[in-house]
C-alpha cells in the first residue's frame, strides 16, 4: 500500500507540472482545421466525457462565434473539468470581454478565479452579479435565465425556499425545460441534506432526461445516507454513460473508504486523476486514506497538492475532516474543520461538522458544540441537519442527568426516575469489569444519552431521523441509545455492548476496524451474560455453509453493503465468531496486543500477523472452524431445505430427518389441539436438534403445549432453557414470572421480574412482581426501590403502593414512612388501613421525639 500511495504522489506531482506546461505552451492555431460542431453534439460530447475530443471543436466555435457566451461557457467548463484552471480562467476572461453581462460566464468566473488564487476577482464577479440580479430578476422570461438568476440569488443569500419556488420550479414548468432546472434543484436539496427531496427531484428529472449522467449522479448521491446498493447501481449507471464522470468516481471511492476497501478506493481515485490530475476532492480522499493508514507525510503532501490551485479552499479540509470523523477520528476531524473555518469563517458545512465532532468528543466540548450548531443554523436555516440538531438541543436540555463516578447518564425525567439508578449501576459494573480486563484507565467520564424518541436518537447519532435498526451507537466518550420502550431488546446488554466500544475505541485511539469493534462488544456481552448476544441460527448456519462469509480483512464492508436487516445481523454474528475464534485459539493476551498495536497506528493485517497469524491463514482456519461450528447445530437433522432433485429424493425417503418438515407437522398438531401428539413430536425435535433461536425454535412451542397439558414443571424447565439462551425473549420472561407468582416462589419471581425489566423497564407488571417478591423476601430496601419506581408509572392503585412502601420504611425511616402514608391518604382520603398506620406512626414518633 505504501508503494502504491507513493507512486500516486509522484503521478500527482507530474500531473501538476504537465498542467502548467500544457497551459503555457498551448497554441491556439491547433484548432484551425477543426470542422464546426452543432451545439447539441457538443453538449453530447461533454455529457459523454469526451472532454479532450471536445476542446478543439469548442475553440473553433468561440473563434467563429465570439459573441455567443454559451460556447465560451462550455469551453471554460470543459477546461475546469480537466483541471486546466489557468487556461479556463483566461478563456472565461476573454469570453467576458465579448459578453460582459453573461451571468453564466460570471458564475463560472467565480469558480475559475478561486482556482487561480485570485479571490479578490471572485468577489468582483459576485458584486457584478448582484447588480445584474437587481436589474433582471423581475424581467426574466426564459428557463435558462431563471436558473442562472436563481443561482445568483442563492449566492447573494436569498432564502433557498424562495429560490426553489420562484426560480428553479418555474424553470421546470416550461415545455423546453433544460436539464439544469432539475440539476440545480436537486443539488440545492443535497446541499441542505434533504436527501429525500433530492431523490424525488432527480427521479422526476430522469423521466425527461433518462440518459443524463449528472441526473443519475444526483440520484446516486441522494442515497449516500441510505441504501448503498442503490448508490452503487446509480453511480455505475452514470459511469456507463460517462466513464470520466469524476463526481461519480468520488461517490464510489467514498463508499469504498467507508467499507475499508482502501485498495479498491485508490484504483477509483487513480482513474479520477486521469481526468483531472489536481482535483482537490480526489486529492482530499487520497489524504484521508493515507491518514487512516498512518502515512502522515504522504497525507500532508496530498493535502498540500489539493490546495495548490486554490490555497484557501475550505472544502479540502472539510472533506478530509468529514471522512476522518466518520472513522471516529473526531479529534483529527475537528482539527480539520477548524482549519477549514480559518480559511473561510462563513463556511457553514465545516461549522456544522465541527459542531457534530465536538458533541461526540464528550462533556468537555459540549457547550462549544451546541453553540456552533446554533451558529450553523443561523447561517443556513434551511440546512435540514442543522435544523434538526438545534431543535434537538432544546429536548436534551429537559433531560435529567444522573452523575456517577464514571458516567453522565442523561434520560427523560420519567425514565430516570423509574430505572435510572439501575442503568447507572450497570454502567459502573461494566466500567469496573472491562477496564480491568483490558488494562485501561479512562481519563474522562463517559456520557450516555437515552432517547425516548427514535427520531431524536437518529438526529443526535446520524444528523437525521430514520436509520431504523440501531439500538445504540458509541462515539467513544459519548454513547447514544434508543430507549428500551421503542423496541423489544435487552437494554442491559445494549449498554454493556456500547460501553465496550468505548473501551476498545479508547485503547486503539479510535483506530479499530468496525468488524473487530463489533465482534469484541458482542463477545463481551456473552462473556458477561450467556443469554445476551447472538446465537447460531439456521439462517446463520446456512450462510456459513453456503460460503457467504466475508474475508476477515473485508468484513467491515458487510455492514455498509448489507441490503437487509438479516444481512446486518449476520455481519455482527460473523464479527463475533472471528473474535471468539481468536480468543479461543490464541488467547486474550494476543487480542490485547492486537488492540495495542492498532493504537500505535499499525494496520489491522500487520497487527494480526504479529500477534495472531497471517490474515490469509486466519481466513482459511477460521472458515474451517466456523463450518465445523455451524455443522454442530441441529443435531442429526437435515436443516437446509432440499433444493436439488437428489436432496428432495433423500428427504422423501427419510422424512423424519427433515427438521422443517418435523416442525411443520408439530405446528399442525397444535392447530388441531392434539396436545399429546404435539408433545411427543416436539420432545423428539428438541432432544435431537437442541436449542435453535428465532423462528425455527421448537422450545417455545413445546412450552406452550406443556401449558395446555397443565404440566407446569416441564413447562418451567423448558421456559428456563429459552431464558438461558435468549435474554430478549419477552414472552418467556412473562410466563416464567407468572408461574413463579402462582407458586409463590419469591426468589424466582424476583429473578424473572428483573429479567422482564431488562427488556421493558417501563412496564408496570414486572415492577409489581418485584415489589411483591421483595416484600415477601423481607428485603425492605429492594421493596422500597421497586415501590417507588412503580409510583412513577402512576398505577391505578397508587394509594396502595404508597401504603405498602410506608410499611417497608417503618423500621428504617419513620419520617419517610409518615410521608408515604400521607401521600396514600392524599390519593385516597378514606383509606382505612392508611389511617391506622398513620396513627401508629404518630404515636411512635411522639414517643421517640421524631419531628416531622
Amino acid at each position: 500500500m505504501i508503494c502504491h500511495l507513493s507512486f500516486t504522489v509522484r503521478r500527482i506531482l507530474a500531473g501538476c507540472v504537465f498542467c502548467a506546461v500544457f497551459t503555457t505552451n498551448f497554441s491556439w492555431g491547433q484548432a484551425d482545421d477543426e470542422p464546426r460542431i452543432p451545439w447539441d453534439e457538443a453538449q453530447q460530447l461533454f455529457k459523454a466525457g469526451a472532454y479532450e475530443e471536445l476542446l478543439p471543436k469548442l475553440r473553433v466555435q468561440t473563434g467563429a462565434n465570439p459573441w455567443n457566451d454559451t460556447w465560451w461557457y462550455l469551453q471554460g467548463k470543459t477546461l475546469m473539468t480537466l483541471g486546466r484552471y489557468e487556461e479556463a480562467y483566461e478563456t472565461i476572461q476573454e469570453g467576458l470581454t465579448r459578453r460582459t453581462y453573461s451571468i453564466s460566464l460570471r458564475l463560472l468566473a467565480i469558480e475559475a478565479s478561486k482556482f487561480n488564487n485570485t479571490p479578490e476577482e471572485a468577489r468582483e464577479h459576485i458584486n457584478a452579479l448582484g447588480g445584474y440580479f437587481s436589474m433582471w430578476a423581475r424581467r426574466v422570461r426564459s428557463p435558462d435565465a431563471l436558473i442562472e438568476l436563481g443561482q445568483v440569488a442563492l449566492m447573494l443569500g436569498v432564502e433557498p425556499r424562495i429560490v426553489l419556488e420562484n426560480f428553479f420550479k418555474r424553470a421546470q414548468e416550461y415545455e423546453d425545460t433544460p436539464t439544469e432546472a432539475y440539476l440545480v434543484s436537486g443539488k440545492l436539496a443535497l446541499d441542505k441534506h434533504d436527501y429525500r427531496l433530492a431523490s424525488q427531484i432527480f427521479q422526476t428529472g430522469l423521466k425527461k432526461f433518462p440518459e443524463d449522467p449528472d441526473m443519475w449522479y444526483g440520484l446516486a448521491a441522494s442515497f449516500m445516507n441510505g441504501d448503498r446498493s442503490q448508490l452503487i447501481e446509480y453511480a455505475e449507471k452514470t459511469l456507463s454513460i460517462n466513464e470520466n464522470h469524476v463526481p461519480s468516481m468520488l461517490l464510489m471511492a467514498e463508499h469504498l473508504i467507508d467499507a475499508e476497501a482502501y485498495d479498491d478506493a485508490i484504483v477509483v481515485l487513480d482513474n479520477a486523476l486521469k481526468v483531472n490530475p489536481i482535483h482537490p476532492d480526489v486529492l482530499a480522499f487520497f489524504a484521508v486514506i493515507a491518514y487512516l493508514q498512518n502515512e502522515i507525510a504522504a497525507a500532508d503532501l496530498y493535502r498540500k497538492t489539493a490546495l495548490s490551485s486554490w490555497k484557501t479552499n475550505p472544502n479540502v479540509d472539510h472533506q478530509i475532516g468529514r471522512k476522518l470523523s466518520q472513522k471516529y477520528w473526531f479529534r483529527e476531524g475537528a482539527e480539520a474543520q477548524r482549519r477549514a473555518l480559518a480559511m473561510d469563517p462563513k463556511f457553514a458545512l465545516a461549522k456544522l461538522q465541527l459542531a457534530q465532532d465536538l458533541l461526540r468528543l464528550g462533556s468537555t466540548f459540549e457547550d462549544e458544540g451546541w453553540k456552533l450548531a446554533n451558529e450553523a443554523h443561523d447561517k443556513d436555516p434551511y440546512n435540514v441537519e442543522a435544523y434538526n440538531l438545534v431543535t434537538l438541543s432544546d429536548k436534551i436540555d429537559e433531560f435529567v442527568v444522573i452523575e456517577s463516578k464514571n458516567f453522565f447518564l442523561k434520560m427523560g425525567a420519567q425514565e430516570a426516575a423509574v430505572y435510572g439508578k439501575r442503568a447507572s449501576e450497570l454502567l459502573e459494573r461494566a466500567y469496573s469489569h472491562l477496564t480491568e480486563k483490558y488494562g485501561i484507565t479512562m481519563d474522562e467520564k463517559t456520557t450516555v444519552e437515552v432517547y425516548p424518541n427514535p427520531g431524536d436518537f437518529g438526529v443526535r447519532t446520524f444528523g437525521m431521523p430514520g436509520n431504523p435498526g440501531y439500538l445504540g451507537v458509541c462515539f467513544g466518550p459519548v454513547v447514544t441509545v434508543n430507549s428500551p420502550t421503542t423496541r423489544q431488546a435487552n437494554w442491559e446488554s445494549v449498554l454493556w455492548h456500547e460501553f465496550c466500544h468505548t473501551i476498545t475505541l479508547k485503547m486503539t485511539r479510535n483506530r479499530i476496524p468496525r468488524w473487530l469493534s463489533e465482534g469484541i462488544s458482542v463477545y463481551e456481552e456473552i462473556e458477561e451474560n450467556s443469554s445476551w448476544g447472538r446465537r447460531m441460527s439456521l439462517d446463520y448456519r446456512e450462510r456459513i455453509l453456503d460460503r457467504k462469509m466475508q474475508k476477515i480483512s473485508e468484513m467491515s464492508a458487510a455492514f455498509i453493503q448489507a441490503q437487509t436487516d438479516e444481512d446486518v445481523q449476520f455481519a455482527y454474528f460473523q464479527s463475533y465468531l472471528v473474535v471468539k475464534f481468536i480468543f479461543d485459539i490464541y488467547g486474550a493476551e494476543a487480542m490485547q496486543k492486537v488492540l495495542q498495536d492498532l493504537g500505535k497506528g499499525i494496520n489491522t493485517d500487520e497487527a494480526l500477523e504479529s500477534h495472531v497469524a497471517p490474515v490469509e491463514y486466519l481466513n482459511r482456519s477460521f472458515a474451517v472452524w466456523a463450518k465445523e461450528t455451524a455443522q454442530q447445530v441441529g443435531g442429526d437433522y437435515q436443516l437446509s431445505k432440499p433444493e436439488t432433485l437428489l436432496e428432495q429424493a433423500l428427504s422423501a425417503i427419510n422424512p423424519d430427518d427433515d427438521y422443517q418438515k418435523a416442525l411443520e407437522e408439530a405446528a399442525k398438531l397444535i392447530d388441531e389441539e392434539d396436545w399429546e401428539g404435539a408433545r411427543e413430536a416436539l420432545e423428539i425435535i428438541v432432544e435431537r436438534a437442541g436449542y435453535l433461536p428465532g423462528e425455527d425454535n421448537a422450545h417455545g412451542m413445546l412450552a406452550y403445549v406443556y401449558q395446555k397439558l397443565d404440566e407446569s414443571e416441564k413447562e418451567l424447565e423448558t421456559l428456563m432453557k429459552i431464558a438461558a439462551q435468549d435474554a430478549h425473549h419477552l414472552d418467556a420472561m412473562k410466563r416464567l414470572m407468572a408461574l413463579a407468582l402462582d407458586a409463590e416462589d419469591w426468589k424466582s419471581l424476583k429473578r424473572w421480574s428483573n429479567a422482564w425489566l431488562a427488556i421493558n423497564p417501563l412496564a408496570e407488571t414486572p415492577w409489581r412482581g418485584l415489589f411483591e417478591a421483595e416484600e415477601n423476601l423481607n428485603d425492605s430496601v429492594g421493596a422500597v426501590a421497586a415501590g417507588e419506581a412503580l409510583v412513577h408509572l402512576e398505577p391505578h392503585d397508587i394509594a396502595s403502593i404508597h401504603y405498602r412502601i410506608a410499611k417497608q420504611l417503618i423500621k428504617s425511616n419513620k419520617k419517610s414512612a409518615h410521608r408515604q402514608v400521607l401521600m396514600a391518604l392524599e390519593e385516597a382520603p378514606r383509606y382505612r388501613d392508611a389511617y391506622i398506620l398513620l396513627k401508629e406512626l404518630n404515636q411512635s414518633t411522639t414517643e421517640d421525639n421524631i419531628p416531622f
